[in-house]
């Protein structure tokens, strides 16, 4: 039976899917994905081919990877699984982000849907639970994962997700998580290979920490403290957004790229990461962490700064009015 198993490629949870998902079809297709049209134009091609080349019966396993509002996404996707289903392939979407209801009306009768949308599980967990409850190592991955996604600091975890980060600046950055995905799925957390990168990274990635931070600018927004800071290539987003609060106090992080990306994480519970992110191009995540795209030029600093203030402030006056209605 064929298998193509899609996750998300910018963190632990969505390496970590992957790895679990291989322990229970190893010989599975695996294709890491970001969001936005290109990713979800990409994934139609992949069953799209799996599912014109052969009439055997196969799996679509879909995770960490949530369906935004976006018509345009929602008929791609409509329009891809309802062919598949047509040629009998199962498609399972499991993720934790939450799902508007529109999104999930549009693909239901197509895709079987394991969603948590209240985001107490991170995805690993939620595909742990459905493919292989009880296997001792799926459950240690999923638990991994989640120490991660929540920043618990309940065990300790090897700097993987630095790795993905790092892996991004390679033309062979798919294979090198493949490869890190096909690792984890056998037990190996750690080795040579991964410590010999990781060395070459954490070079760059303190070099860069220096640089960025010199960017910040901390704004207040209705008693809300915001850092904005420009990103980097070596800095893993998650992890240097822990530094920030522990060196600023701030309530919210949002790290913007010169590639137009933002990410976005918080340090208590004054405001959903996510209901941020619905304000910007492609925002999708959960109430922890976030990520979108902005229109604004990158090199133009206080225009950025100016759109992300934008849906800050947004985000608190629908909070304002769903509270007062």
């Amino acid at each position: 039976m064929k298998v193509i198993i899609f996750s998300h490629e910018s963190d632990l949870d969505g390496l970590f899917s992957a790895a679990i998902g291989l322990i229970r079809y190893p010989q599975a297709r695996l294709v890491f994905l970001n969001y936005g049209a290109e990713s979800f134009m990409k994934m139609r091609w992949f069953v799209e081919s799996a599912t014109r080349s052969s009439q055997e019966k196969g799996i679509v396993v879909i995770s960490d990877l949530g369906l935004s509002s976006d018509p345009s996404l929602i008929n791609t996707c409509r329009e891809t699984f309802s062919v598949a289903k047509k040629k009998n392939w199962s498609i399972i979407w499991i993720d934790h982000h939450p799902w508007p209801e529109n999104a999930i009306q549009g693909i239901e009768p197509y895709v079987e849907l394991v969603l948590d949308s209240v985001s107490s599980k991170c995805a690993a967990e939620l595909i742990y639970e459905k493919f292989l409850s009880g296997h001792r190592l799926a459950e240690k991955l999923a638990s991994l994962a989640h120490t991660m996604d929540y920043f618990t600091n309940d065990q300790y975890l090897t700097p993987t997700s630095e790795l993905i980060k790092y892996y991004h600046n390679f033309p062979d950055c798919y294979t090198r998580l493949i490869n890190l995905a096909q690792k984890s799925s056998h037990g190996i957390l750690w080795d040579i290979e991964m410590q010999t990168d990781y060395n070459e990274y954490a070079l760059l990635r303190d070099d860069a920490k220096e640089r960025v931070l010199s960017t910040m600018r901390i704004r207040d927004i209705h008693n809300i403290k915001i850092a904005f800071i420009q990103s980097s290539p070596f800095i893993q987003n998650s992890l240097f957004s822990d530094e920030v609060f522990k060196k600023t106090g701030v309530d919210l992080a949002m790290v913007y790229g010169t590639d137009g990306r933002v990410s976005i994480r918080r340090n208590n519970n004054k405001i959903s990461c996510n209901d941020i992110a619905a304000n910007l191009p492609e925002g999708g995540g959960h109430i922890f962490a976030a990520g979108a795209i902005f229109r604004s030029n990158p090199s133009d600093i206080e225009s950025v700064i100016l759109e992300l203030e934008r849906a800050v402030l947004t985000a608190l006056e629908r909070t304002d009015t769903a509270v007062n209605l």
